[in-house]
């Protein structure tokens, strides 16, 4: 895959991302969309760096190659944005079996995300690393993310309301 093939899809990634988060995150819960994100950022920093030390997965085509050998656009972007997305759409006041449906629903797309990314582009490379082990992560963070978020630091926020 050539550069601008590369870049194409990170430009398409990102303005689907940006598009989502201006139609899912109400204004007066911007602050709360933040804290999510900059949550998030930090799992997926320290799981990409432990990822690339351990040369589990490489990423050929680095946005910034002399700074970190990890997968930059998606590890601190695209993630922590879906992950702000997926707190927003995430149903709390549902029943267990719609919460569990969400959740697998989820993981899925992420898997299937991140097995495109893998396939079609030169941003990640698997090695020891599969689409098995990627769901099996993205379904931890999936049930952890929102309950840590929204029975843990959130609720003791007076800043923000619901």
């Amino acid at each position: 895959m050539n550069f601008s093939q590369n870049v194409t899809w990170i430009t398409i990634t990102s303005i689907i991302v940006v598009i989502l988060l201006i139609l899912i995150v109400p204004k007066n819960r911007i602050r709360e969309a933040w804290i999510n994100f900059l949550f998030f950022q930090t799992l997926t920093w320290g799981t990409g760096v432990i990822l690339a030390q351990y040369h589990l997965l490489k990423s050929p085509f680095r946005i910034f190659p002399k700074a970190t050998t990890q997968d930059f656009f998606n590890d601190f972007t695209i993630f922590p944005a879906v992950s702000v997305i997926y707190y927003f759409l995430y149903p709390f006041q549902q029943k267990w079996y719609i919460q569990l449906f969400f959740i697998l629903g989820s993981s899925v797309i992420i898997g299937l995300y991140d097995f495109s990314v893998e396939k079609f582009t030169d941003l990640k490379r698997y090695i020891h690393w599969s689409v098995i082990h990627q769901f099996l992560y993205s379904l931890f963070y999936s049930i952890w993310v929102p309950y840590g978020l929204q029975f843990g630091f959130l609720r003791n926020l007076k800043m923000i309301h619901r």
